[in-house]
């Protein structure tokens, strides 16, 4: 039985590593875009921002296990796609956009580009130090830097609500008239759905490492931390947004999230807002890095004979601090389409997770594959290289196609033939063995 200590210090890790720099630049942005119309707007990202992580780790608990989820694929199959989640959201992508980030919004005003590589080093060596000890993780980010973090975003959410800056912004582009629509798509494309699943290995070894083992006490505490992250993340969301949507005396013409709230805090706090604002986004990345290195670590020593926790969190983090300082936008390139193409597949292990017993594992793979084949084809769209001949037809013929979600209908499709198709394949073995 944890404290109540321990739970709230739970909730606050959870809610720790999901909140990157990007969950914060960019609900300011929708609200000075919905405007007038930022709670239709915001529901429909919640719903999808919010809802689909927290429908992650909901499935996480009532499997017992991140693991779980790909139990009923080949092993090979399984590995590749843990391999793929964790290098994509960790050294490749994830990791050297939040220390890229983390830095321009706190010493690159001051320093240009000259301070960047100091910046990772001491970056990295911090993510290093936290991650070393994944059994304190609970400590260092739940009881030091998430009630740090949250101190500051709680003084700017109380300043924009005691104090907006100016009236509702006027609603623009697809937010006039589909604001709940359009919300749906954008929380949708936060991809926080591929984290989740990855967060878990980090959840239930934490939950372990405070004395719990039994595993139906393990996915009520994972329960409880999925709720307390939903409701934490949805007020950062909703006071994020309100600071977007009342910006009209801030200026105009914002062209993303990060601008609005350098814009606010500065106005409201003068030099001591850029200090704010460097602060919080330098807590956001440094928890996120500390968590999806941990998330991989974990995953490589429990999978791999040869490796080591130790040398994996080094290892990933060097890769991180060299990619971030060279590469990072070329590497982006290549990422980010595997971002996109892997998310759907994380969402159709989730669907499958409820029903896997009930299903052939042929269908499991076929209905795996379907989520990657249709996933591609939504990557091309949001990454615009879907030639347009072939854009226009499937935005008249393929089902969610414009909402960037081609794949929800074959995939639960094909999940719904697995079930159905499962039982009959037993009757008949069941007639030909008699």
């Amino acid at each position: 039985m944890l404290s109540a200590r321990n739970i709230a210090a739970l909730g606050f890790m959870t809610f720790a590593m999901y909140l990157g720099a990007g969950n914060l630049i960019f609900p300011p942005f929708l609200g000075y875009q919905a405007g007038e119309n930022f709670l239709s707007g915001m529901s429909g990202f919640l719903l999808t921002g919010v809802g689909l992580p927290a429908m992650a780790l909901v499935m996480v608990a009532l499997v017992n296990g991140s693991d779980k989820l790909t139990a009923a694929l080949p092993k090979p199959l399984a590995t590749s796609f843990w391999v793929m989640v964790f290098i994509v959201i960790g050294p490749a992508f994830v990791i050297p956009r939040a220390i890229t980030v983390a830095y321009q919004f706190s010493f690159a005003p001051m320093f240009g580009d000259k301070a960047l590589i100091p910046f990772t080093v001491v970056f990295c060596i911090a993510t290093i130090l936290f991650a070393l000890y994944p059994g304190k993780l609970i400590d260092n980010l739940g009881k030091i830097l998430t009630p740090a973090l949250m101190a500051i975003l709680l003084i700017m959410s109380v300043t924009a609500l005691m104090s907006p800056s100016g009236e509702l912004t006027t609603a623009t582009g697809a937010y006039v008239s589909g604001a709940f629509a359009e919300g749906l798509t954008q929380g949708y494309m936060t991809m926080d759905a591929l984290g989740s699943i990855g967060f878990g290995w980090i959840i239930f070894r934490a939950i372990r490492s405070m004395g719990v083992n039994c595993p139906k006490a393990t996915a009520k505490y994972t329960l409880i931390a999925a709720l307390m992250y939903a409701v934490a993340m949805e007020f950062v969301y909703i006071s994020l947004a309100y600071i977007g949507s009342t910006s009209s005396y801030l200026g105009s013409g914002f062209t993303n999230g990060g601008e609005i709230l350098t814009a606010f805090t500065f106005n409201h706090f003068g030099a001591f807002g850029s200090l704010l604002l460097g602060a919080v986004m330098v807590l956001a990345c440094l928890t996120t890095a500390i968590g999806v290195t941990t998330a991989g670590s974990e995953f490589y020593d429990n999978t791999f004979s040869k490796v080591n926790y130790k040398g994996c969190v080094i290892t990933t983090m060097v890769l991180a601090g060299l990619i971030a300082n060279v590469g990072l936008e070329q590497l982006l390139t290549i990422t980010l389409p595997a971002v996109v193409a892997l998310h759907p597949v994380a969402i159709a292990l989730m669907i499958i997770a409820p029903v896997r017993n009930k299903m052939a594992r042929i269908m499991v793979v076929t209905t795996v594959f379907t989520a990657l084949a249709f996933g591609c084809i939504d990557a091309l769209h949001i990454l615009g290289y879907m030639p347009e001949a072939t854009d226009q037809w499937l935005n008249r013929n393929m089902p969610l196609y414009r909402y960037f979600a081609s794949w929800i209908v074959p995939t639960i499709t094909m999940v719904i033939m697995g079930v159905v198709a499962k039982p009959r394949a037993c009757i008949r073995t069941a007639v030909n063995t008699n």
